[in-house]
């Protein structure tokens, strides 16, 4: 079992100095969750993950539950599983400009927003830089909307059909614009799938959303909607995922709700606030989206429920912003050679060492010696730190603490940088469940 050490589990640590090392991201958290507020919305204390559902619907044997960052019944789209590393996946625009203006949208959060709005991205370009000798498996196109180009978006589609005839070609569109017309020329252009993306309030959606599901259902293969679970719209959703089974759509991505850093007015007029813990690990991380609405994780577990207890045929998958953040981990830490006493979990990439401090390093060193098991010892802390494979074998160990580490680069060279410590009861830890 790991406990993940904050400011209400930090006094569970006995060690001084293993206590301390931990207190340093404690206090680094604490720092950026007052400027997240700063920002302009609280935190509401204890809005974390609900574990407890994540591990009813587990039980249920129809949910498949990738270290509960992402929960899938039912159909699971090729790309969603190629997004996890984003190795052999690769997304694009040509513009960032968008017919629609969402309050929840973080378009503006990325990179040069204001000049996409006003020129043209290659995407074919930048498609066959980035991914040059690599295998690609997935490829899509977003925007901004990118049907307000349809024939820069059908060119780039015949495009990616020659040039990587085996790649999963997927469309990211709200659907305004979609035509019969202009449905069957992007299936013809060799569209795979299209992800719709459904504008929710208290309200409900709008009506013509379901025409256009059922205009892409008409030509093009895989017929998704792709929408965040802003909390309170339960209900509309339960009715939209029942409209989308009667049309045959093949699933729904139910996303978290985010606040991305833009206009605090209208979330605080709606009485949005974030979660107390966005991240289990806080880092630099490249995603834009923005911080997690507590209770829209709740509401997109209870769609998980609501599909097993329908017995849908459709599709529905959780993504968390956690999911989110897993291919940035994992472009940054695969392919470095590991230590023998470093491993990179296959659940959230992050490169884990297990340490121990005090009169545990000395029966920890006694033990892995007599095993035969590399180890290394921290000079100026008395601690050891060795693969976290071997925590379980402990005897007499009371507390161990696992790091998780990044590996960063300059350009030139590149170092492993430690980003934060948790608690280990190494009676009660499972390595395939924990790591």
């Amino acid at each position: 079992m790991i406990t993940d050490i904050n400011d209400k589990t930090l006094n569970l640590i006995k060690n001084k100095t293993f206590r301390e090392d931990a207190e340093r991201y404690v206090m680094q958290y604490a720092d950026f969750m007052k400027f997240a507020e700063d920002s302009g919305l609280n935190a509401v204390e204890g809005a974390s993950p609900d574990r407890i559902a994540v591990e009813r619907l587990s039980k249920t044997g129809r949910i498949k539950d990738y270290n509960a960052k992402s929960l899938s019944y039912g159909y699971l789209s090729p790309a969603c599983i190629d997004c996890r590393t984003g190795a052999n996946s690769k997304t694009v625009f040509h513009t960032l400009t968008c017919n629609r203006d969402c309050y929840f949208c973080a378009n503006m959060n990325q990179e040069e927003y204001e000049y996409y709005t006003k020129n043209i991205n290659n995407a074919e370009e930048e498609l066959d830089k980035t991914m040059e000798g690599k295998k690609v498996s997935s490829v899509a196109l977003t925007g901004g909307e990118p049907l307000l180009l349809p024939e820069k978006a059908l060119a780039f589609f015949r495009h990616v059909s020659e040039k990587y005839p085996e790649a999963h070609k997927r469309l990211y569109t709200n659907g305004d614009l979609l035509t019969d017309e202009l449905a069957e020329q992007l299936a013809g252009a060799g569209l795979n799938e299209i992800r719709i993306s459904v504008k929710m309030d208290k309200d409900g959606y709008p009506a013509e959303t379901l025409e256009k599901l059922k205009i892409a259902k008409k030509f093009i293969p895989a017929v998704m909607v792709e929408m965040p679970v802003i909390p309170g719209t339960l209900e509309h959703m339960k009715d939209l995922l029942i409209k989308m089974e009667e049309i045959g759509c093949e699933g729904i991505n139910i996303l978290e709700f985010l606040f991305p850093w833009l206009d605090p007015e209208e979330y605080k007029k709606l009485g949005f606030r974030i979660k107390e813990r966005p991240y289990h690990v806080l880092y630099s991380y490249n995603y834009s989206g923005g911080l997690p609405i507590a209770g829209s994780e709740d509401e997109c577990l209870k769609l998980l429920e609501f599909a097993v207890e329908k017995n849908l045929k459709l599709g529905v998958h959780y993504c968390s912003l956690e999911n989110k953040l897993t291919s940035q981990i994992y472009s940054q830490n695969a392919g470095v050679k590991l230590m023998p006493f470093e491993i990179m979990s296959d659940k959230d990439y992050f490169i884990k060492i297990a340490r121990v401090y005090g009169g545990n390093a000395g029966k920890v060193q006694k033990y892995l010696r007599k095993a035969g098991v590399p180890f290394q010892r921290i000079a100026g802390t008395g601690a050891l730190e060795f693969n976290p494979k071997y925590i379980s074998e402990l005897k007499g160990v009371d507390e161990v603490a696992l790091t998780y580490n990044v590996v960063e680069s300059d350009g030139t060279k590149s170092h492993m940088r430690e980003v934060k410590i948790d608690l280990v009861n190494p009676e009660l830890f499972d390595f395939d469940k924990d790591i």
